[in-house]
């Protein structure tokens, strides 16, 4: 080490010394030579240190080298102190820097060019007379309003009765889906140390996103999604090749503070400060495109899971500016939400590469106590949602509304008790939605195909049908 701006480190070369110093010392002793007198280690010797041979060490005394193996080891202290210090702003400054972005990623901020890659499903595009999703949870018996709020604040919210049980079912059919796929359950801490965030979590998330909780001990926050934690459990860890993938669903309950998105959403459950999650988390080796490949197969599993409940669907990949620090793509999964004709996020799917794994130190090989030579090599690691529970309610009332209640997606009748239809509890005459004036959107470059056209067998309709035939 050198000269480091405003101070000065010391060189490295202090520890070999050091050694020498010491090894100098041994054969003195060994050699049974008396202490000497205490006398200052001569001005020649200190100056030039960095080239001191042993032929010089052997003109000191034995209490000179005593001297001397002190000054040097406090010497070796203070450059373990500046060199964390320095490993300390190096990483700082490297935290800023975001992951490489993928070159399908379009080069732009504006995400109304995000490309549609393909959609699912036959839109319920008539909205005459239908309700939104806030009219119909509270037809159910949701509870939003100030009775929630003296109680806990914006956008809290209480589930009464049939909404408790579709929450329910919702989480246990999320969870045996991925099992049935080969994912591995995990149930994480809900918050985690300062430290242990910051490896896993952008400097503006602090801010906008994540809540501290204060009281004895360090300092904690709440996690905003079961990724961080997942990703933590990872940290200073070795992979064998051979045992790649690892494949994890974790489901965690989620807090967010939702500072950028002041204003919106603020009625229902869509946008919330708790929510519970079913969430992706994969771990592949970065060879041969493997992180690539599990990327199609996590957003895969997500449109198979919507698909099962019979909601329509796009997926859209997000313009290379949208893109958080850590993501080299990311993938979404929007879906159609009747009363005001437009797709909403529900499924988010990022890989991001090694941008993870580098600051968590989780590599692959056999590490060291086995004696690897080569350069380490990092894991990539990817991320998606499966199920954000309380998005998934809203937009599933909408799609199964019917004038009797909301039809139960036939994949949740067993996790309802068979439960066919959940009945209006509340008796409260909601406005229909206005019709949502369609907003002209520029048409994307690549796009794999549009919006499929109405059809009359919408899967409340058809659901409706069966009741009424029974």
């Amino acid at each position: 080490m050198t000269d480091g701006g405003n101070f000065k480190v010391v060189p490295t070369f202090v520890g070999n010394k050091l050694g020498c110093a010491q090894a100098q010392l041994h054969q003195k002793k060994k050699a049974k030579e008396a202490d000497g007198d205490d006398l200052p280690i001569p001005e020649e010797i200190l100056a030039h240190l960095e080239e001191l041979k042993a032929d010089e060490l052997a003109t000191l005394n034995v209490t000179q080298l005593k001297a001397l193996s002190k000054l040097v080891a406090q010497q070796t202290e203070e450059v373990d102190r500046q060199a964390t210090e320095m490993e300390l702003t190096r990483d700082k400054v490297l935290g800023t820097i975001g992951n490489i972005v993928h070159e399908d990623c379009r080069p732009t901020k504006d995400e109304e060019q995000n490309e549609i890659v393909r959609t699912w499903g036959e839109p319920r595009l008539e909205t005459e007379g239908l309700l939104n999703h806030v009219d119909l949870m509270e037809k159910l018996g949701l509870e939003t309003g100030e009775t929630a709020t003296k109680i806990s604040g914006g956008r809290a919210f209480f589930l009464v009765g049939p909404l408790v049980q579709l929450q329910l079912a919702l989480v246990n059919y999320s969870m045996n889906f991925m099992i049935g796929r080969n994912y591995t359950p995990l149930y994480p801490p809900f918050f985690m140390t300062k430290e242990g965030m910051a490896s896993v979590a952008q400097l503006s998330q602090f801010d906008e996103e994540l809540y501290k909780v204060t009281g004895e001990g360090d300092e904690k926050y709440l996690i905003a999604t079961s990724e961080q934690p997942i990703a933590g459990f990872h940290k200073n860890k070795w992979f064998a090749e051979k045992d790649l993938p690892i494949k994890y669903a974790g489901y965690s309950t989620c807090f967010r503070k939702e500072v950028g998105s002041h204003g919106r959403d603020t009625l229902g459950i869509f946008r919330v400060h708790q929510f519970e999650k079913i969430e992706q988390f994969c771990v592949t080796s970065g060879k041969d495109n493997k992180s690539w490949e599990m990327m199609n197969e996590m957003i895969q599993a997500s449109e198979d899971f919507y698909q099962s409940l019979g909601i329509p669907y796009r997926v859209v990949r997000i313009v290379a500016g949208a893109l958080n620090d850590a993501a080299a793509m990311k993938l979404d999964l929007e879906a159609y939400f009747c009363s005001s004709s437009t797709y909403r996020e529900l499924v988010s799917c990022s890989n991001c590469t090694d941008f993870q794994s580098r600051r968590l130190s989780a590599r692959m090989g056999t590490g060291k106590s086995a004696g690897q030579k080569q350069a380490k090599e990092h894991v990539h690691m990817l991320n998606s949602t499966l199920c954000a529970i309380t998005r998934a309610m809203c937009v599933i009332c909408e799609t199964y509304q019917t004038e009797e209640g909301i039809a139960i997606p036939e994949v949740l009748r067993p996790y309802m008790g068979g439960m066919e239809l959940m009945r209006w509890t509340v008796e409260k005459k909601a406005e229909p939605a206005p019709k949502a004036k369609k907003e002209e959107k520029p048409k994307p470059k690549k796009q794999a195909e549009q919006t499929p056209k109405a059809t009359t067998a919408t899967p409340a309709a058809a659901a409706k049908a069966e009741e009424e035939s029974s």
